[in-house]
């Protein structure tokens, strides 16, 4: 539709000085951030929490960790896959299962892990 034609029409491409361009950057956005949002919901649904300490991911455990490669790796070759993971909370082991999958954001996760500082 030309502009003449959208006057015409009662129609303008910059309706109150917004843009079609700032609407598509908007929804662009929008999703992203439903992206997140899930993918931190699956995170907490799977039971992962801040602070927990993870003695075991998939294979990598406290004996053969070297480095977060081993967990990257891991997650990578496990993509949409359960993976068994054990953490310790507030002093106690737990199981947990976590499922790496694709989102908006980076990684499989959508979370991060951090080496513990001892």
């Amino acid at each position: 539709m030309s502009d003449e034609e959208a006057r015409q029409g009662g129609c303008s491409s910059q309706a109150g000085g917004v843009t079609v361009s700032d609407v598509q950057e908007l929804m662009r956005r929008k999703e992203e951030i439903e992206a997140q949002i899930k993918a931190n919901y699956d995170v907490l649904e799977s039971g992962l929490q801040v602070d927990d300490e993870i003695v075991e991911f998939g294979s990598v455990n406290t004996q053969n960790f070297q480095s977060l490669h081993n967990i990257g790796s891991v997650v990578q070759h496990s993509e949409g896959k359960p993976l068994n993971v054990t953490v310790i909370r507030s002093g106690a082991k737990q199981q947990l299962r976590l499922v790496p999958t694709r989102w908006a954001g980076k990684g499989l996760l959508g979370c991060n892990i951090i080496p513990l500082q001892r």
